[in-house]
């Protein structure tokens, strides 16, 4: 099953209008996930030089209330046109962030639509992977990793199997900061692919989904255009065909003072690429004071996916113990904080963490020994009570490896006497 997963930017006014400890097994509140959003968002910002965001509970405000009036309508989008919703809260994401209280002039918004989390226990994967994919999404990275964001807000909400989730971000123009570049320089684990992205940054080009991980350089003002950008593989030099946006041909990427490369096809795994970007910027928006500029920097994708390689008692196996110590083995690390007790096994592929269900479809009461490695490639567990005897049992899991992604399976046995 292929989650549904929307992004959208939103502009107002003057603009067109590492891991965390893990989650407690109980699951995380609203209040937690709006705390590790702004974690996520400035452990990005310190990786390239940029001083931490703060949140408002206004802006945390506006953010929940749109994610609910967004699940509730069905209208996926900045604005709200429903009026007559009773969850109908103002227009725009700058009224909205008026309306509870933030008196800064600019506002934008990142905006997302999954099931990721939305069925079982719920942990910090919702969260983590929607800051990751808005800044793979190369028009929602620019206010995360701008020196001029001041404050975000983060809202999510969770209904029927899916999940909403709303990022509002409030903007200081006086603000000033470094040339950021993204990925950073001889980053590791770097994406491979953008899957989508609304609006769509290449269909001025007649290009479609999936790309390559686009690749930017940002500046914090000014004016900014290429004289060249080029991308090659390391290995043997080839040089990878793409997409160039600069402020000259795309309206976002001249208010955000950048320039971005997109990969036509999705890059390779584990892979070392190279890119340089050359051209000209000014800070006052000035020729007088216009300069030349040459960035050359590398980076490595993340290797495949991995899944799971084995398992004691292994799949397939009969005459197992009645109290057994289950043990699963991947081949990548895994996100230990997913790896939770979940009753919602018959909806395991929209569900987080591990469940464990008789033949007649009852649920087992299992503990889940909590790994010491916040990426750890074993797990182990064990039914709270004795199983019953010749009885087939299904472990159903689906948890999430370092780079965000779903690895789901099962894993079937049956007791002895």
């Amino acid at each position: 099953m292929i989650n549904r997963v929307y992004l959208c930017l939103s502009l107002c006014l003057a603009l067109l209008a590492l891991l965390a400890p893990r989650a407690a097994l109980a699951g995380v509140s609203i209040a937690d996930e709006q705390a590790r959003a702004v974690s996520e968002v400035n452990r990005y910002r310190q990786s390239v030089g940029l001083p931490a965001v703060t949140a408002t509970t206004a802006l945390n405000t506006a953010a929940r209330k749109h994610a609910v009036y967004m699940l509730e309508t069905g209208e996926m989008d900045h604005y709200e046109t429903q009026k007559n919703s009773p969850y109908y809260v103002a227009y725009s994401p700058y009224g909205r962030a008026r309306l509870f209280g933030y008196s800064n002039s600019s506002i934008s918004e990142n905006i997302r639509w999954s099931s990721e989390g939305a069925v079982g226990t719920r942990t910090y994967v919702g969260v983590d992977n929607a800051v990751q994919w808005w800044m793979a999404a190369i028009y929602h990275r620019f206010a995360i990793i701008s020196p001029r964001t001041e404050n975000i807000g983060y809202g999510v909400y969770y209904k029927a199997g899916e999940s909403a989730q709303v990022m509002d971000f409030g903007t200081d123009y006086s603000r000033t900061g470094p040339m950021v570049r993204w990925p950073r320089p001889n980053q590791r684990g770097v994406g491979t692919y953008l899957n989508g992205e609304s609006p769509n940054p290449v269909a001025q080009f007649g290009g479609d989904f999936p790309t390559g991980y686009p690749v930017s350089i940002t500046w914090y003002r000014g004016t900014v255009r290429y004289t060249s950008i080029q991308m090659v593989r390391v290995s043997d030099g080839k040089a990878i065909p793409g997409y160039r946006l600069s402020p000259q041909n795309d309206d976002f990427h001249r208010w955000s003072t950048s320039l971005s490369f997109i990969p036509k096809d999705p890059l390779d795994h584990s892979t070392t690429y190279r890119v340089t970007f050359r051209g000209f910027y000014s800070p006052t928006g000035s020729t007088s004071d216009e300069r030349s500029f040459s960035y050359t920097w590398s980076f490595t994708t993340q290797p495949p996916q991995g899944n799971l390689r084995s398992s004691s008692p292994a799949n397939g196996s009969t005459g197992v113990a009645l109290t057994p110590t289950i043990k699963l083995y991947f081949e990548r690390g895994l996100r230990s904080y997913t790896l939770v007790p979940n009753s919602a096994v018959g909806s395991y592929w929209q569900a987080v963490g591990l469940g464990l269900r008789r033949s007649d479809g009852t649920n087992v009461a299992i503990d889940v020994v909590e790994p010491t490695d916040p990426y750890t490639t074993s797990v182990s567990l064990r039914p709270v009570n004795a199983l019953s005897p010749n009885t087939w049992y299904t472990l159903y899991y689906q948890v999430y490896d370092r780079w965000g992604r779903p690895v789901r399976g099962q894993v079937r046995f049956t007791t002895g006497r």
